[in-house]
């Protein structure tokens, strides 16, 4: 009896001088793949775990590492039917050979579909040449170590089958066990993840910076003379100052940002438009507060603020998830695949919820992050974009009257928006038991049908270039909760450096705007504007100056515009024209002339134009260009 049953038991072994059936070379080809698939895709959980900004829970993870090992058995299983025909044809002296080289090119492929994505990235890095062609070569090791540990695991385990000695698991199960075993000590590792440091103090105050995208200054009723009621926004600025001539340097989403994160005037950083990526070279707020050992957190509704921009940087957790089913899943190599090759359909991404995150979303994202934290400062940034093009009806609470058309739902837009900041500080208050230093602002304003430019932020009259700004201060309301003088989002950031009694950065253009709110400074900041023509830099810029009127009272401002392209220029004088419909450049060329040697002199400064984003997010922005 025991006779035959090793008789029958080495009949099932396929690793001997026989000839084998195709179909058994697939079925075992792929029973063996599937053990190297999740060793892979455990593999991909722990690579993710390293390197995500996204702040995951216990059972957020798990799935994820769920995610990754059916991924990593997908992949395997495909490199086992794309090698097995070749193999086969090949042919080898001993089955136990043929199927250890099926093994070993199996997991050859899986190493390189993840190394090899990388080692093309540090080809184009300078002096990282050494490094992309170890990542190349890797894959060709792995083959010889899987091929060799195969043919010693088959051979032994025939070995053990024929003494009647006990076999123990197969390698599937074993590589199921460790791979399951290395995503839940990840999951626990990346849930448990601990932000800020000791540096901090823990009476230190939270900071917390609000930006939207397209809200115009005249549609924030604490501002403007449209008959909109944003009571939200307007409680902001009751408990702090209220910058009523703040500009934007660029109206663009990721070069007023990077004015608002480095204090430096985009010309000077190289983003000129939303392809480019901020520079590490340049610091930002986040990565000098994370330096004092705040906690620094992101969340993002805009693809064009996402990883990749630049904005990143000091920021350990940044959330820019958008379309989403399940977190962390656009993470996976194979859905950046899959994405990457949907997305070469322009006109599926223009209309894709990946082009946007609702409010609700980013904001609930944000809460869950500061109700996590255990206790410490940190620096949370939080970004709407509601009110940008295309307009989505929401329902929102409020009132508005006039307009008509895209104007009123531009109006909806703007209301939600409100009464979601609204709802987002007052569960910010019940959670937090200290003052917070809160900063509001609009990266740009919105084109509402004026001048030809529809619905956009082309141009740079004062609809897309004045925002809303308000500086709530963690201590004492400010001696002066109303400015009138011109200030600039590149001010922030030194701003709350000083309202953190932290040493400012005198390297930056940055200017401290508490010396306004203080009543010590009244003095115009003047500011050099770059626009564009129309979606796209590449069809032409404009540039602009934004200065005092010479023996004029604070906020009593010049405005001139010149569109190189069309070789015409515009000057306005703000303090009895805020809607530029009197151009004065032909009665006053003498003003022209200086602002236009004024201008030469902004863009002799220029730094070199920086590096531009590519794959699915460059995609996602020439969709909306269209």
């Amino acid at each position: 009896s025991s006779a035959a049953d090793l008789e029958g038991a080495l009949s099932d072994i396929p690793w001997a001088d026989e000839e084998e059936p195709a179909s058994a070379s697939v079925k075992l080809g792929l029973q063996r793949g599937v053990g190297l698939g999740v060793l892979a895709g455990a593999g991909e959980f722990v690579a993710i775990c390293a390197t995500t900004r996204l702040d995951l829970g216990f059972d957020e993870a798990l799935v994820l590492g769920a995610l990754c090992l059916m991924a990593g058995v997908v992949l395997a299983c495909i490199a086992v039917m794309l090698w097995i025909g070749p193999v086969r044809w090949l042919g080898a002296p001993t089955l136990d050979r043929l199927h250890a080289r099926l093994l070993g090119l199996v997991g050859g492929t899986l190493v390189a579909w993840h190394l090899w994505p990388a080692g093309y990235e540090l080809m184009g890095a300078p002096g990282r040449l050494p490094s992309a062609l170890a990542f190349y070569a890797m894959p060709l090791g792995v083959i010889g170590v899987v091929s060799l540990n195969a043919r010693y695991w088959v051979r032994r385990r025939s070995e053990q089958i024929e003494e009647g000695m006990p076999t123990g698991p197969g390698w599937t199960p074993v590589a199921v066990g460790v791979a399951a075993l290395l995503i839940l000590v990840n999951s626990f590792t990346l849930s448990g993840r601990q932000y800020g440091s000791q540096a901090a103090l823990q009476a230190d105050p939270p900071v917390v910076l609000i930006t939207m995208d397209a809200l115009r200054a005249d549609h924030v009723s604490a501002l403007g003379t449209v008959d909109v009621r944003t009571s939200a926004i307007d409680e902001l600025g009751r408990e702090g100052a209220v910058f009523v001539n703040a500009v934007t340097p660029s109206p663009l989403t990721v070069p007023a940002h990077v004015a608002m994160h480095t204090g430096i005037h985009p010309v000077r950083t190289g983003v000129l438009s939303d392809h480019h990526v901020l520079s590490s070279r340049y610091e930002t707020l986040a990565e000098r507060l994370a330096e004092e050992g705040y906690a620094t957190a992101a969340f993002v509704s805009d693809p064009a603020l996402g990883l990749g921009s630049g904005l990143e940087q000091g920021f350990a957790v940044y959330d820019d998830e958008a379309g989403a089913p399940l977190r962390g899943v656009h993470e996976l190599s194979l859905v950046t695949v899959v994405m990457g090759l949907w997305g070469e359909h322009a006109e599926a991404l223009e209309r894709s919820a990946l082009q946007e995150r609702p409010g609700d979303a980013t904001l609930g994202r944000a809460m869950a992050w500061v109700r996590s934290k255990t206790s410490g400062p940190f620096f949370l940034w939080v970004h709407l974009n509601e009110p940008d093009w295309p307009y989505v009806s929401h329902g929102a609470s409020g009132a508005a009257e006039g307009g008509a058309g895209h104007k009123d739902r531009y109006v909806e837009e703007v209301l939600q928006a409100d009464q979601l900041i609204g709802d987002f500080m007052d569960a910010l208050r019940e959670r937090v038991d200290r003052p917070m230093i809160v900063v509001f602002a609009s990266a740009f304003g919105q084109n509402l049908g004026e001048d030809g430019l529809g619905h956009s932020a082309a141009g740079l009259f004062d609809q897309v270039v004045k925002v809303p700004l308000i500086v709530k201060p963690h201590s004492a309301a400010p001696l002066h909760g109303r400015v009138d003088a011109q200030v600039r989002l590149m001010d922030i950031p030194n701003t709350v450096k000083a309202l953190l009694r932290i040493d400012q950065d005198d390297d930056i253009e940055s200017g401290d705007l508490t010396a306004f709110m203080e009543g010590t400074q009244s003095r115009d900041y003047a500011t050099f504007l770059l626009g564009q023509t129309s979606q796209s830099i590449e069809r032409g810029s404009v540039f602009g100056y934004r200065a005092a009127k010479s023996g004029g009272a604070p906020g009593e401002m010049l405005k001139f515009i010149w569109n190189p392209g069309l070789d015409k220029h515009w000057l306005f004088d703000l303090s009895v024209d805020q809607f530029e419909a009197a151009d004065m450049s032909l009665s006053q060329a003498s003003v022209v002339g200086q602002m236009q040697v004024q201008v030469r002199k902004e863009l002799s400064s220029a730094a070199t134009e920086g590096a531009q984003v590519s794959g699915l997010r460059a995609r996602l922005l020439d969709a909306r260009q269209r």
